[in-house]
């Protein structure tokens, strides 16, 4: 079988996407972060390349990667329930500078304390739950809130993943769930305090 194109649209999962409207949104967000990255990728992995791996470490706070925020810290406030998902970047404490690189790409949502999985509540920081955001189909971004609210939805096939059990997928195409970043609440900021816990994207 051949390998899809990200054009293609998955028939099965129409259903389950989101509104024109969230899909302006998202094709927008997309937009943004390609002209994010060709503008400010080299100069801020050259400085944190320097220093250490660009994947996220125990001890990284998280950044904004779109949006007036872009680069700055975020804070358990700026995650609240029903949003759509923010997406993010690791944040060395040691340079304060963001890590901006494909495999730490995150997707960052906040769930109701009781909807969590015991596996994902106890990697996650007051609801707060972070996942790669590589789409384990095809690598396209996570960036869409399910009407369920405890799950994420990739655009470009309509892959759904239950954001309160580990990323388990519930709605393919895609095969393997998300892989999960444990976080926790410390002196007032969002710490990761762990590795992801799986394979990121694409089986290779």
């Amino acid at each position: 079988m051949s390998k899809p194109s990200p054009h293609d649209a998955c028939a099965c999962c129409a259903a389950e996407l989101p509104t024109n409207s969230g899909r302006r949104q998202m094709l927008t967000g997309a937009l943004s972060l390609a002209a994010l990255a060709a503008t400010s990728l080299p100069a801020m992995t050259q400085d944190a390349t320097a220093a250490r791996s660009l994947k996220p470490q125990p001890g990284d706070k998280l950044a904004f990667m779109l949006g007036p925020k872009a680069g700055q810290e975020i804070l358990p406030a700026d995650i609240q329930f029903g949003e759509p998902p923010t997406l993010a970047y690791p944040m060395d404490t040691a340079t304060g500078k963001a890590l901006v690189a494909k495999a730490s790409m995150l997707t960052v949502i906040r769930l109701k304390p009781d909807d969590l999985k015991p596996a994902s509540a106890a990697n996650s920081a007051d609801g707060i739950v972070a996942y790669s955001s590589l789409c384990t189909h095809y690598g396209c971004p996570i960036t869409t809130l399910h009407p369920s609210q405890t799950q994420i939805v990739c655009n470009c096939h309509g892959s759904v993943f239950n954001a309160a059990d580990r990323g388990v997928v519930t709605n393919g195409p895609a095969q393997r769930r998300l892989a999960m970043l444990p976080l926790a609440i410390k002196d007032g900021a969002v710490i990761v305090t762990g590795k992801f816990d799986g394979p990121l994207g694409p089986p290779t």
